[in-house]
């Protein structure tokens, strides 16, 4: 494996801890929400929530066309789309959050080559094919 793949790598688990941790933040505030789209129906259906606002627990949300976007408290924002019914991201979603962190930027396409291979390895889940992947629970 050549030093640009373990670079993307790298990059796609930063945004997998990230997206888990920040998601899981914004979830613990709304005890009952299991997930993103529980969020939404709030937001659009139920219309007990508003599309922009932030949590008890500081995590900024907004709901937005098929999905979410989550910022913490130190700025990191991850988002993510309902994809036949699955919180997914893809790999521009990865570089956009790179792109804030300031870190060596790998491309999209090997983003989503690193996506690809740690599905094959049971760290994400591929949604659908070179396209849109999950953190494995989701």
């Amino acid at each position: 494996m050549n030093k640009d793949a373990e670079l993307a790598i790298g990059a796609v688990r930063r945004y997998a801890v990230a997206l888990e941790r920040i998601r899981s933040c914004l979830l613990d505030a709304y005890p009952d929400f299991g997930c993103v789209l529980d969020l939404m129906v709030a937001v659009r259906h139920t219309r007990t929530l508003p599309r922009e606002g932030k949590s008890s627990t500081g995590i900024e949300y907004s709901i937005h066309g098929a999905g979410c976007r989550m910022t913490d408290q130190r700025g990191r924002e991850v988002d993510v789309d309902l994809v036949d019914g699955v919180e997914a991201f893809d790999a521009w979603r990865i570089k956009w959050f790179l792109d804030e962190q300031s870190d060596a930027c790998p491309t999209v396409e090997e983003l989503r080559t690193a996506c690809s291979y740690l599905s094959s390895l049971g760290e994400l889940r591929e949604v659908q094919v070179n396209r849109w992947y999950a953190l494995p629970d989701r």
